[in-house]
């Protein structure tokens, strides 16, 4: 019984999943686009598993997209106030790497996480 949980103990450590997301980015976002992240802001050889982006406000909205060379604008990706944009990658497709940037006609703030 004891070298069976042992085992079982020993085989969710080296199959568990990594927990590398960093949540750490967060900011106001204003009438001008704002860079959350940079294009390739992983480092490694690797782009991302995964992305989570938060629209933290209680009351406006934000617009939010991706490889846009951080000129996000009212048309693209909407994000209601406390709403949440999450990207996870499918198979061996990874999110993409671009940069992160949002806009905000009324402001509002954010909160961004990567791995």
């Amino acid at each position: 019984m004891a070298k069976t949980i042992g085992s079982i103990a020993i085989a969710l450590l080296l199959f568990a999943a990594p927990a590398g997301a960093v949540c750490t980015k967060t900011g106001t976002v204003t009438s001008s686009s704002t860079q959350i992240a940079p294009a390739n802001d992983i480092n490694g050889i690797e782009g991302r598993h995964y992305m989570l982006i938060q629209n933290t406000g209680t009351s406006n909205p934000m617009n939010v997209a991706i490889g846009s060379s951080n000129a996000a604008a009212t048309s693209d990706l909407y994000l209601g106030p406390g709403a949440s944009w999450v990207m996870t990658m499918q198979g061996l497709k990874m999110v993409p790497g671009g940069d992160v940037a949002a806009i905000s006609t009324a402001g509002t703030t954010y909160s961004f996480c990567d791995w």
